[in-house]
């Protein structure tokens, strides 16, 4: 079956490439994108123990994203690109019905900043050629039409940084209020929510990350330049701290002796365990299950795209090159 689909694909791109040459003077493309992000991991919507598989991707969720990027037709029905993309992605517990995710009472936002490479190969094109010369005094001219839909896959390098909203007025922790601090959004890595740093069995997680992204993706010409398309592409990663969380909770006594600002304790404090108190207390104490360590994060792009031809250079006339 390996070597049928490795023969399918080389055919493809022979005999395409065999047929037509007009895709020789559309080699080079630059892109913009707006759409959205997703999230799949320990936290947020589906209503069952958090993974990073569609079936937990939510609605609700959704945070607005851009990207730019660069193709490079190799062949008729293969392209390289260069990708830059940013957007947020956040979950919250309050999203899901299931009774230890929602006693659990965690949220995030992170901002993922990604540098990918993909290549695409074009699995679909419906095409119906214009007339050619569309000046002729009489002559009705035909617009031309393209449909492409293709596949694509790579890797890329990505940064995030996940930030919680601390709302002094749900604080229930061993501090007084005026010792609090501002309501407002913090980030969570430096405040070690489950003891990173500070237990020799658990480092302080890296911001950045590498990504696997993949998916697919159609395109329809609109002119000689400009193509419109939309993409989705879903990312594996090798991280499961984009959510801040992935263990055990910790005894919320150790952040008095990592930090010596009462301020800066509390917040440890408070988003290490922001529970709700729906189910018993044991359910998240010290040792007790706060995330799932075998299952990494994973988000995903969705974009509205615009492709422009970058125009040739032409040779002038008369010049000869050897």
């Amino acid at each position: 079956m390996r070597y049928l689909l490795i023969a399918w694909f080389l055919i493809v791109i022979v005999t395409q490439s065999a047929s037509s040459q007009h895709w020789t003077r559309e080699r080079h493309h630059i892109m913009v994108g707006l759409g959205g992000t997703g999230f799949m991991g320990d936290l947020g919507g589906a209503d069952d123990i958090g993974t990073q598989g569609i079936r937990d991707f939510d609605f609700s969720a959704v945070r607005p994203a851009i990207t730019a990027g660069y193709r490079y037709m190799l062949f008729q029905n293969l392209g390289i690109t260069g990708n830059l993309s940013f957007g947020y992605v956040y979950g919250d517990d309050k999203f899901t019905e299931e009774s230890f995710r929602n006693n659990r009472n965690i949220h995030f936002r992170s901002p993922i900043l990604e540098l990918s490479s993909t290549a695409q190969l074009y699995v679909l094109r419906l095409e119906r050629v214009g007339a050619r010369y569309r000046r002729i005094t009489g002559v009705r001219a035909a617009r031309g039409l393209r449909l492409s839909g293709y596949l694509f896959a790579g890797v890329g390098g990505f940064y995030f940084n996940p930030q919680g909203y601390f709302e002094g007025a749900s604080y229930t922790g061993n501090f007084p209020a005026e010792e609090l601090p501002a309501d407002g959004w913090y980030n969570l890595r430096p405040l070690r929510t489950e003891g990173q740093g500070f237990f020799e069995t658990r480092n302080q997680y890296s911001p950045f990350s590498l990504a696997i992204p993949f998916g697919l993706g159609a395109m329809i010409k609109i002119n000689t330049d400009i193509s419109i398309g939309i993409q989705y592409g879903f990312r594996k990663t090798f991280t499961d701290y984009i959510d801040d969380v992935s263990k055990t909770y910790v005894d919320p006594a150790i952040y008095s002796i990592i930090f010596e600002d009462p301020a800066r304790a509390a917040l440890a404090e408070y988003f290490a365990n922001p529970t709700n108190n729906q189910l018993s207390k044991n359910v998240t104490a010290p040792g007790q299950q706060r995330g799932n360590p075998y299952n990494t994060d994973a988000y995903m792009f969705g974009f509205i795209t615009v492709y422009y031809k970058i125009p040739e250079h032409r040779r002038p006339y008369g010049v000869l090159r050897f």
